[in-house]
């Protein structure tokens, strides 16, 4: 049995004549192997089928079988326009090249072996090169003769590929799961159905001959500035509109023309670009001085700074604190406690003289109070953000469809953005009813998304590997950058956007305002998540699967701080203001390292597979990709709170300011979930 198979309609390019004549619609199929293995001539009696890859030398032959049966049965030979082999090379220890032969006779992956190996016939492709640069890439051969035939009712033995000495190399079974790259047949067919509808304007043709050089018209007029950076703020300096600095831990932009003005919520000259995350420093008090992103709790709420300040209680009415969870109204008052025991009686005053009567004497001394009675009992609880949740309906969790095979998330101050590695595309999502508000194309295989304030950034899983820059109010494309191999996570530092690159081992600085290369930095193998502390990147070194650390780098050089010890596969990583955490895809579990030192604080047990991680400002979010549930866990113990249900193979992660937002890659969906 195939492991998959899928149609898509294509639209007819304008600019290619030939499909012109045709006026026919085409589809498009992707079959995976049913089996793959291959045979040893040195160990004749030994089965290979459950072999990560598919070996190819003078003493090993590999063999592939694609099950067509899922094809329509109305489908021929001659409705094949083109069938391809794709083949995904795992090393090339010597160069060469190889043949792809028929088969004829029968065998499984489970039995074929070499003193079993069946009979080869015709040659469909010859002397396919390959180079020790081919390590990482693909190899597609037409092979549309034996797709053909076995459409037209040949036996379908599949297919195998023999070397030419001196070649030594390998390619990826279906049995790899540490890639996920099997051996893929792509067959295109033609005149498949009735004609649909014209599909949409093809691109440009290409470009004629260059005509005479016309008159210089007049100069256009100046197209508008963009973000100078400034680096720190400097009360001396002197900064013009577009100006963007750091300070108090946060990104400003200048909207006008000032000098010693600090930037602060309530100053008109400077908007906010970014701000640090949240720093929890418990209960109010007045003679802190608070920065940018500091959290306190004070007459009941909870309260966070949106500028410096000394000495300001905060209230609703104070510019320089933001309300972020209000306390529930107060209960009753409970009973009053019993009266104390009367205290002594004073001293009886002097009889006066006989005669008239005196005046009233002076009234005595009031006696001691008496012990306090007992409490009463505590009032029932005001209304908290959980119950109020539960009386609207929003308690439990909501599920929105989304492009094809979605992994990662971000949120943008408004909207969620889901990049669809299997629809190459990006879905922006509504954060407070999930209607999609727009779909938009990507690059091949988008994998990890970030916003930097204006744009959306999304990798492009591919070889070479880009990130494509989207600007976030309309889906619009900015620019695509070229980057390393296999690019995967990406984060902003307020500055600059890093990329990591699972196919070169590096990672890559950007400068967001351009997207310009600013450097790229070696790390562990196989680097996945990536995360800003503020002041360092830190890297998870996946290394398939089998790697066991993380890298931190210093943000303004690249430079190495240090390499630290985590679990086996750390892939998703997030930082709640002090502590970086780190999901440890092979072993299940999640490590909480210190930010200023990388020292362990300590190691908790979540569940199957774990791939994203994200911090609400109190808790830690992981998905498990192997048991399709999401556990949460109190950032200040590890401690596990709760464990939810979501999709098929949750990935990407990500918190709203109410809400987590999970993605479900074989589901096609994403869920949100209430925090409270």
């Amino acid at each position: 049995m195939r492991a998959s198979i899928s149609f898509v309609h294509l639209s007819r390019p304008a600019v290619v004549p030939m499909l012109l004549l045709f006026m026919a619609a085409l589809a498009y199929a992707q079959i995976t192997p049913s089996d793959d293995s291959y045979v040893n001539s040195a160990a004749t009696t030994t089965n290979y089928g459950t072999a990560t890859t598919l070996d190819l030398s003078s003493a090993d032959t590999s063999f592939i079988r694609f099950d067509l049966t899922a094809v329509p049965s109305t489908y021929t030979g001659s409705q094949v326009a083109k069938a391809t082999l794709k083949l995904y090379v795992n090393s090339v220890t010597t160069a060469g090249s190889f043949n792809v032969d028929l088969v004829n006779g029968t065998w499984t992956e489970k039995t074929v072996k070499y003193s079993t190996v069946p009979a080869l016939g015709s040659t469909i492709a010859a002397s396919v090169p390959l180079a020790t640069t081919s390590k990482g890439t693909y190899v597609e051969i037409d092979i549309t003769s034996a797709v053909a035939g076995w459409l037209n009712e040949e036996p379908n033995d599949g297919i195998a590929l023999v070397a030419n000495s001196p070649l030594v190399a390998t390619f990826d079974s279906k049995e790899n799961t540490a890639t996920s790259h099997p051996p893929e047949l792509d067959i295109v067919y033609v005149n498949s159905g009735a004609q649909g509808p014209q599909g949409p304007q093809g691109p440009q043709g290409p470009q004629g001959p260059e005509g005479p050089i016309g008159l210089t018209g007049p100069a256009g007029p100046t197209g508008p500035a963009g973000i100078n950076n400034r680096g720190a703020w400097v009360s001396t300096t002197a900064y013009n509109i577009n100006d963007s600095v750091s300070y108090a831990g946060s990104s400003w932009i200048a909207l006008a023309a000032n000098t010693n003005s600090t930037p602060n919520a309530t100053n008109a000259n400077w908007q906010l670009l970014a701000a640090p995350g949240i720093n929890n420093q418990g209960s109010w008090v007045s003679t802190l001085n608070y920065q940018i992103g500091d959290a306190v709790t004070d007459g009941g709420q909870f309260w966070l700074a949106v500028a410096p300040n000394l000495g300001n209680e905060p209230s609703t009415l104070n510019p320089n604190w933001q309300l972020i969870a209000a306390s529930g109204a107060t209960g009753p008052t409970g009973p009053q406690g019993a009266a104390g025991a009367t205290g002594p009686q004073g001293p009886i005053g002097l009889t006066g003289a006989t005669g008239a009567t005196g005046a009233t004497g002076p009234q005595g001394l009031i006696g001691a109070t008496g012990p306090q009675g007992p409490q009463g009992p505590v009032g029932p609880a005001g209304v908290t953000l959980g119950a109020m949740n539960a009386a609207l309906l929003r308690w439990y969790s909501q599920t929105y469809s989304v492009g094809t095979i979605p992994y990662g998330v971000a949120f943008d101050g408004s909207n969620i953005w889901v990049a669809n590695a299997g629809s190459n595309n990006l879905t922006e999502l509504s954060a407070s009813t999930g209607a999609v508000v727009g779909t938009y194309a990507a690059g091949s295989d988008p994998d990890g998304v970030a916003f930097d304030g204006t744009n959306v950034w999304v990798t492009n899983d591919n070889n070479p590997g880009t990130v494509t820059e989207l600007l976030a109010s309309t889906g619009a494309v900015v620019g695509t950058y070229t980057v390393g191999n296999l690019p995967t996570g990406v984060a902003f530092d307020g500055t600059n956007i890093w990329v990591t690159n699972d196919g070169s081992n590096t990672v890559t600085k950007l400068l967001a305002s351009t997207g310009a290369l600013v450097g790229t930095y070696a790390v562990g193998t196989g680097p996945s998540g990536v995360a800003f502390d503020g002041t360092n990147i830190w890297v998870a070194n996946f290394g398939g699967g089998s790697g066991s650390t993380v890298t931190e780098l210093l943000a303004s050089s690249g430079g190495v701080v240090g390499t630290y010890t985590v679990g086996t596969g750390p892939y998703g990583l997030t930082f709640d203001g002090a502590n970086i955490w780190v999901a440890n895809h092979g072993s299940s579990n999640v490590t909480k390292l210190l930010a200023s030192s990388g020292a362990v604080v300590g190691t908790y047990s979540v569940g199957a597979n774990p791939l994203g991680i994200a911090f609400d400002g109190t808790n830690i979010w992981v998905t498990n990709g192997g048991s399709n549930n999401v556990t949460k866990l109190l950032a200040s113990s590890g401690a596990l709170v709760s464990t939810y249900s979501v999709g098929s193979e949750p990935g990407g992660i990500a918190f709203d300011g109410s809400n987590i937002w999970v993605a479900n890659g074989h589901n096609n969906t994403v869920t949100k979930i209430p925090v409270n």
